[in-house]
């Protein structure tokens, strides 16, 4: 993972927050999350046919492997994560059933070259120790003239008062530890986002990871999230 703190303390906190977490992201995001995800997943699966063989990197509690089920219920989805505690509390959906979860690293991913149709990870990206590494393994993983999309948090080209210095900075945390019990877990969001890239050079660095097109799209509200499609 990247930042100062190591891996093994950030799989530590989602372990710790993952009974809740499903929970926190509804009341911090005001649900506007799911509507992200369907924009992703549309975005994902469009023309992919019926059965696509897809896979959640960074799956956390399967929302976004589940998301994908219900669009293409004869897709194959694999889930990879490196916190098992979160896999766990998304097994225990029953819409999870048919999902293939696997605990696994984002940097040596075990899977053959070039197996799936399609990748879509939500919100990973921006934790991982290695991403040039990381994104070779999407490469390898996703067949040529397949799609990865990813959903995630950039850093803003510019200061964003409320986002920024009001929300993210006080009101998050505080509401994260009202609702997990955890305020560091809800500290080390906006710090992560601060210490990433903006989605222009995250774009530049998919490119030189060997996808041939990618481009990328602002989300409502007011650019908090973004979309970044490569293929």
């Amino acid at each position: 993972m990247s930042g100062s703190a190591p891996a093994a303390d950030i799989r530590g906190m989602f372990d710790r927050i993952a009974g809740r977490y499903d929970l926190a992201n509804r009341i911090l995001s005001a649900g506007v999350d799911r509507f992200w995800r369907h924009q992703a997943i549309t975005t994902l699966l469009d023309g992919l046919g019926d059965s696509p063989t897809t896979l959640d990197l960074g799956a956390g509690t399967l929302d976004g492997a589940i998301a994908i089920l219900r669009r293409r219920p004869s897709a194959r989805v694999c889930a990879a994560d490196f916190a098992r505690n979160m896999l766990v509390a998304g097994t225990r959906k029953p819409a999870a059933a048919a999902v293939a979860a696997q605990v696994a690293d984002a940097h040596a991913l075990p899977y053959q070259d070039r197996v799936f149709d399609a990748a879509f990870s939500a919100f990973c990206v921006r934790n991982l120790r290695d991403r040039e590494l990381a994104l070779r393994e999407l490469r390898r993983v996703v067949r040529p003239g397949g799609r990865v999309v990813i959903l995630e948090f950039f850093r803003p080209r510019r200061p964003r008062l409320f986002w920024d210095g009001i929300y993210n900075a006080h009101v998050l945390p505080l509401l994260g530890r009202a609702v997990t019990g955890d305020a560091a877990a809800y500290r080390y969001l906006p710090a992560s986002i601060a210490a990433f890239v903006v989605r222009e050079e995250f774009e530049a660095r998919m490119r030189a990871a060997g996808f041939a097109k990618v481009s990328g799209r602002e989300l409502f509200p007011g650019g908090v999230a973004a979309l970044v499609v490569a293929e």
